[in-house]
């Protein structure tokens, strides 16, 4: 792919986990503004229930997660239903553009059936796209343990496709004592992760981002607004807006340190 300004960044990035509410979707817009950053035009792609997609200011192309309930009746099923993400793939390839993919919490099974149908990793190392896989999870056991099975079988799914790990800190940190359940579940996701990337999301003191994402506020324009402007969008009073802007500029430098790492350390792909 030819870009505006030579990057080391992937070409296709795509977050996934099993469960909700782990900050994916905030994740995603952190990436797009980044490859925004640099000088690079970003298609982003939302995997989302109908019943769940919000409003925004931003050009998105929705997939339904309601349709891969009739998958089965879709020329080429799951591949068919996604034929969107695919077409931006294809288009961006063209453009020089990057596709940012936020896929549903619990589409992890389509997702691996969808790699497996289409040979992802070996097709997009064929066309020479470069690509980055961000397997999220929160400090939860359960979120935990589904991100180490999902590393598990992307690597027996699609082994050319680069993987990263996201610590996501929104439900806490991940500091427990040795010898505890928790730690348990961390030193396994960790080995599963292997050499790969450690994305670490801090936490974000406060609810910054959650009510920015209630007033379907991304946080790029939330920093953008000035006080006043941010209290009226947020429905609360200028004290609540300055402090929510603050919390939210924090977390804006330290993930975009934490990308930036991330993105630059993803190996090209391999010609198949």
């Amino acid at each position: 792919m030819k870009t505006t300004k030579t990057t080391n960044f992937p070409d296709l990035v795509e977050i996934t986990a099993d469960g909700t509410s782990i900050g994916k979707t905030v994740l995603a817009h952190r990436v797009a503004h980044l490859y925004r950053e640099v000088g690079r035009k970003v298609i982003r792609v939302q995997i989302e229930s109908s019943r769940r997609r919000a409003a925004s200011e931003e050009e998105i192309v929705f997939i339904n997660l309601e349709e891969f309930a009739c998958a089965g009746t879709r020329n080429g099923g799951l591949v068919g239903v996604l034929s969107p993400m695919f077409e931006s793939v294809l288009e961006a390839r063209k453009n020089g553009a990057a596709v940012v993919v936020d896929w549903a919490g619990g589409t992890s099974g389509h997702r691996l059936e969808v790699l497996a149908a289409t040979n992802f990793d070996a097709t997009l190392a064929a066309m020479q796209v470069k690509a980055l896989s961000i397997v999220m999870t929160t400090n939860s056991s359960e979120h935990m343990t589904q991100a180490e099975k999902h590393l598990h079988s992307l690597q027996k799914v699609a082994p050319q496709l680069p993987r990263a790990l996201a610590l996501s800190g929104r439900a806490g940190p991940f500091d427990w004592s040795v010898g505890s359940e928790q730690r348990g579940h961390l030193d396994r996701l960790l080995a599963a992760a292997g050499e790969i990337p450690i994305l670490r999301i801090p936490l974000v003191a406060g609810r910054a981002l959650q009510v920015c994402a209630d007033a379907a506020l991304d946080p790029t324009r939330a920093l953008l607004m000035n006080f006043d402007e941010l209290a009226a969008r947020l429905g609360v009073h200028i004290f609540q807006s300055t402090a929510c802007a603050t919390e939210i500029a924090l977390w804006w430098q330290r993930v975009g340190g934490e990308l930036r790492k991330t993105l630059e350390a993803t190996r090209a792909p391999v010609s198949a």
